[in-house]
């Protein structure tokens, strides 16, 4: 009964442990976040008037992808793919047809292409912090 007593205790010191260094008190990281939220509202703000695809289109996107399940139409402005991000000029918005087969724009993406595919190197600075991802 006592080997089980100290296994208990053992067990939820370590869990503690675990808890408690897996909470961040950091004010950087804070700060990243807020920043994060502002850079996201300047993406929002810079594309709202993609929600009128004839916008898109009248810009010079163009639909590079068809119809892809889950993922929508990928509509790129060439111009923009430069290698370089700006965060209120995303290379890609995406559409998708509502019920009433409209185009509704659901989404915007970055993309860069890089010159060597076999060793593309480092992407770009992106959004603040580490939570983005270029595939």
């Amino acid at each position: 009964m006592k080997t089980n007593s100290i296994h208990s205790k053992f067990i939820v010191s370590l869990l503690a442990i675990v808890l408690m260094s897996n909470c961040s008190s950091d004010d950087d990281n804070n700060v990243a976040q807020e920043q994060w939220r502002i850079e996201i509202e300047q993406a929002k703000t810079a594309t709202a008037n993609y929600t009128d695809i004839t916008f898109a289109t009248n810009e010079g996107r163009i639909d590079v992808s068809g119809y892809v399940p889950n993922m929508g139409h990928h509509y790129l402005n060439p111009a923009l793919a430069d290698g370089t991000f700006e965060l209120t000029q995303p290379e890609f918005i995406l559409y998708a047809p509502d019920v009433n087969g409209d185009m509704q724009m659901i989404a915007i993406e970055y993309g860069i292409v890089p010159e060597d595919t076999e060793s593309p190197g480092n992407p770009p600075e992106g959004f603040t912090g580490s939570k983005d991802v270029w595939y």
